[in-house]
C-alpha cells in the first residue's frame, strides 16, 4: 500500500511541477528555460516533500494498526484503540476491526459450545460414533466406539485401517449411498453399522450398535418356542391317541380303558405343570410376581418343604438329613423361598439314587446365609452344569421326563433367587452327586444397615 502511495505522490509532484512551470511561463513576458526550470523544480520538491511527510505519517499509523491487530489475533480479548476525531478514516477502520474481532470471538465461543455439546452427546450415546474424512482418517471417536474397537488411546487423525481391518466396514465407507451392514468387530461379536454422508465435506459418519445381546435373545426366543412346542407335542399326542383309541371302542375293555385313562390323566397333569411353570416364568419376566420381603426363619421353611417331598422320598426310600447351624433368618419372600426349597429338595430326591441320601444344610457366610441341597446321585457332567438353569434344558432328558419334570423348575428357581437379591449355583459333590446352593442376605444384616 505504501509503495502505491509513493508512486502516486511522485506522479502528483511531477504534475504539480508541470503546472507550476506552465504558470510561470505564462506570467513572464519573455520566459526562458533558465527562468522556468527552477520554478518547476521548486514546485516539484515542495510537492514531493509534503507528500513524503504525509506518507511517513500514514506509514507510522498503519504500522501501529498492524501491530495492534496482531495482538488482537493473539489475544481475542484485546481491542484496537479507536482514538481520533469523528469522521477520521483511521478511527472508522479501527472501529470496523473491533466489530470484526467481536463477531469472530462470538463465533468462536458458539463453535466451542457446539463442539462441547456434540462431544457430550457422542460420549453419552450407547452406540459407537466414528467420523472419518475422505482419506479414512478418524475425526471423531466416542467411548462406545473405542470399546467396540478395543482402542484405549485417542486416535484422532490416524487412519481407521490401523485399528479396524474389516473389509465390509470400508466397503460401507466407500459406498456412494447410505448403507447398513452387520459385521464382526475385534471386541464385539456382532455389530450393526450404519453410514451417512458428512455435512460440509468428504467423509462418512458411522453409527455402530452392538447387537450381540439382541441376536442372543433372538436365538433364545427361537429355542424357547421350539422347546415349548416339543414339550407340548408329546403329552398332546398321547392324550389325542388315547382319546381316539377310547372312542374307537377301547372304552368297552376295562383293562385297556383303565390304562388309557391313566395315560390321559398323567399327560394332562404334565400339561398343567408345564403351563403353570410357563405362567410363573411369564410373570417373573414381566415383573408381575410381587415379592413381599421380610425376615424369614430358615428352619420352619425347610421343615415345611420337607413335608411336601415326604411322599416322594418315602416312595424312593431316600433319607433327607437336615443340618442348620444356629438360628438363621434371611430377607426373603416366604412363598418364593418355599417354592425354591421344595424344587431343589424334590430334584435331589427324584434324580438321586434310590435308597440314597439328601442333605439340606444352612450356615452363615459373611452377611449372607448359604443354603445347600446335596445328594449322592449320579451327579451332573461339567458340560451340563453351566446350563442347568436354562429353560427346558435337561442333562438327561429321558430321566427328567420319567420323573415328571417340566425342564422349567431350575429356571424359575434362578429367577426367584435373583429377584430377592441372592445368588444360586451348582457344584459337584464328592465323591458323587451334586450340590445346589443359594445365598440370600441375612435378615439381621439388612435390618442393622437400614
Amino acid at each position: 500500500m505504501i509503495q502505491r502511495v509513493r508512486a502516486r505522490l511522485l506522479s502528483l509532484a511531477l504534475f504539480v511541477s508541470l503546472i507550476a512551470g506552465i504558470a510561470a511561463a505564462a506570467s513572464l513576458r519573455a520566459p526562458t528555460v533558465a527562468e522556468v526550470v527552477p520554478i518547476a523544480l521548486g514546485a516539484f520538491a515542495i510537492a514531493l516533500g509534503s507528500g513524503m511527510v504525509v506518507a511517513l505519517v500514514m506509514r507510522a499509523t498503519l504500522r501501529e494498526l498492524v501491530k495492534v491487530t496482531r495482538e488482537v489475533v493473539r489475544d481475542p480479548s484485546r481491542r484496537v484503540s479507536s482514538d481520533g476525531p469523528r469522521g477520521d478514516e483511521v478511527r472508522e477502520l479501527c472501529e470496523w476491526f473491533n466489530f470484526l474481532a467481536d463477531d469472530a470471538h462470538k463465533s468462536h465461543r458458539a463453535l466451542a459450545r457446539e463442539r462441547m455439546l456434540l462431544a457430550a452427546v457422542a460420549e453419552g450415546l450407547t452406540q459407537g460414533v466414528i467420523a472419518v474424512d475422505g482419506e479414512h482418517r478418524i475425526e471423531l471417536l466416542n467411548d462406545a466406539a473405542r470399546r467396540m474397537l478395543g482402542v484405549t488411546s485417542s486416535p484422532v487423525g490416524e487412519p481407521l485401517i490401523d485399528f479396524v481391518r474389516v473389509p465390509e466396514l470400508f466397503d460401507l465407507i466407500d459406498s456412494d449411498v447410505a448403507a447398513t451392514a452387520e459385521v464382526q468387530l475385534p471386541n464385539t461379536p456382532r455389530a450393526l453399522i450404519r453410514t451417512a454422508r458428512k455435512w460440509g465435506g468428504d467423509g462418512r459418519v458411522l453409527l455402530l450398535e452392538d447387537v450381540t445381546a439382541m441376536r442372543r435373545l433372538e436365538t433364545m426366543r427361537r429355542d424357547f418356542v421350539a422347546n415349548v412346542s416339543h414339550e407340548l407335542r408329546t403329552p398332546v399326542a398321547v392324550i389325542r391317541a388315547n382319546a381316539e383309541t377310547l372312542i374307537a371302542g377301547a372304552k368297552d375293555d376295562p383293562v385297556i380303558a383303565g390304562k388309557l385313562i391313566d395315560g390321559l390323566h398323567r399327560n394332562a397333569e404334565r400339561l398343567a405343570r408345564i403351563l403353570a411353570d410357563l405362567l410363573d416364568l411369564s410373570r417373573l419376566d414381566a415383573g408381575q410376581y410381587r415379592m413381599e420381603l421380610s425376615s424369614v426363619p430358615v428352619v420352619p421353611v425347610i421343615e415345611q418343604a420337607l413335608t411336601a417331598v415326604e411322599p416322594q422320598a418315602a416312595q424312593r426310600k431316600v433319607k433327607v438329613n437336615v443340618a442348620i447351624s444356629g438360628s438363621l433368618s434371611v430377607r426373603a419372600d416366604p412363598k418364593a423361598l418355599d417354592h425354591i426349597l421344595v424344587n431343589l429338595i424334590d430334584n435331589g430326591v427324584k434324580y438321586g439314587r434310590p435308597d440314597g441320601n439328601v442333605w439340606v444344610e444352612a450356615r452363615s457366610v459373611g452377611d449372607d446365609v448359604r443354603i445347600e441341597v446335596r445328594d449322592d446321585g449320579p451327579g451332573i457332567a461339567d458340560k451340563h452344569r453351566t446350563r442347568v438353569f436354562e429353560r427346558f434344558y435337561r442333562a438327561d432328558p429321558s430321566r427328567s421326563r420319567e420323573a415328571g419334570g417340566t425342564g422349567l423348575g431350575l429356571s424359575i428357581v434362578k429367577h426367584l433367587v435373583e429377584s430377592m437379591g441372592g445368588e444360586v449355583g451348582v457344584e459337584p459333590n464328592a465323591p458323587q452327586g451334586s450340590i445346589f446352593w443359594l445365598r440370600l442376605p441375612r435378615a439381621s444384616t439388612i435390618g442393622a444397615s437400614s
